[in-house]
């Protein structure tokens, strides 16, 4: 009842929109919760350290925002999310990477860049076709459906991970190998979003006015 009908089944147009933001979400914080631990407490690093990873994907993310803004009256709203979603897979395999010892550290904070870039695009995007196709008088239902898939996708990815490192971690020491599966695990949700996000309009609808 707090989403909209079809979003389960990832319907065209808005039932889909959701649904590939709440995968988005997953994807993207399901590694974003563990990027701090997995160089502090895998690769021996300092916060401050995990600290850049995470500025680097924020600023990025303002960027991806920025020129979606700008390509939004233009560009197809379905491209803007699979490439969003491309550069968050491209940015998982980054941090991924990482956890391997021959692999510098600073390369998890280009990774994670580039993921910040793609979220920034796809999920201002998500937002843009969500306004466009919320039925007349239902815009703010459609929103708060929107809220509720971008809570949902952030609690599960966390919570996921958690499992994931927990039971694969032992005697209070984090498992390498529990950090790679969810990583693994979170690119293939991203490559389910990009799956369903074929299924979003490819431009906007006649008569909508964009909100970008």
């Amino acid at each position: 009842r707090l989403l909209p009908a079809g979003t389960l089944r990832a319907a065209p147009g808005l039932p889909a929109a959701i649904a590939a933001h709440c995968l988005l979400n997953l994807a993207f914080f399901g590694v974003d919760a563990f990027v701090p631990l997995a160089l502090t407490s895998g690769r021996g690093q300092s916060a401050s350290v995990a600290g850049l990873a995470l500025t680097a994907a924020t600023i990025t993310w303002t960027s991806g925002a920025w020129v979606q803004a700008h390509l939004a009256a233009r560009a197809s709203r379905r491209l803007l999310v699979i490439g969003g979603l491309l550069l968050i897979v491209l940015g998982i395999a980054g941090v991924a990477a990482t956890l391997l010892p021959a692999v510098p550290v600073l390369f998890a904070a280009l990774g994670w860049a580039v993921a910040g870039l793609g979220i920034g695009l796809a999920f201002s995007t998500h937002s843009l076709v969500v306004l466009e196709s919320a039925p007349a008088g239902q815009e703010g239902s459609s929103a708060a459906a929107l809220q509720l898939a971008n809570v949902l996708g952030f609690a599960l990815g966390a919570g996921i991970g958690g499992v994931i490192v927990g039971s694969t971690s032992a005697s209070g020491a984090v498992s390498l190998s529990g950090l790679l599966y969810q990583d693994l695990l979170m690119v293939g949700v991203a490559l389910l979003a990009m799956l369903v996000a074929r299924r979003l309009p490819e431009r906007a609808a006649p008569g909508s006015s964009p909100a970008a």
